[in-house]
């Protein structure tokens, strides 16, 4: 069992969670529980899911949610997508956006490779 907080992996997708929060704070109205929500609630099991795995007793098992993580990011990839199409995201902070969860997923997959 390790401190979750100390892997960067979990860090970055804490960042992740928390950019998430801040870029749709000024979402439509009417998207307050629909896209907004659903970007956020995505955004923040990522990281949450990390947490868990670090409390289990066998790698297999925390490979199995770091895949549930990496699934997720794919997840919020299309979210993300859906928002800039809707033109709740410009172009600019799309891009920086998508940066951030191409990375975290990347750092996801070698993380769940040396966990194999």
């Amino acid at each position: 069992m390790q401190d979750f907080k100390n892997l960067k992996v979990w860090q970055k997708a804490h960042e992740l969670a928390l950019c998430t929060y801040r870029i749709t704070v000024d979402f439509p109205r009417e998207e307050l529980f629909g896209l907004r929500n659903t970007l956020r609630k995505t955004s923040v099991d990522i990281p949450a899911l990390i947490a868990e795995g670090c409390a289990k007793e066998s790698n297999s098992e925390f490979s199995r949610l770091i895949a549930n993580s990496i699934a997720l990011s794919n997840r919020l990839e299309y979210f993300a997508l859906m928002a800039k199409d809707l033109e709740m995201l410009g172009d600019e902070v799309h891009l920086e956006y998508l940066g951030h969860i191409v990375e975290v997923r990347k750092m996801l997959s070698g993380f769940n490779r040396r966990l194999d």
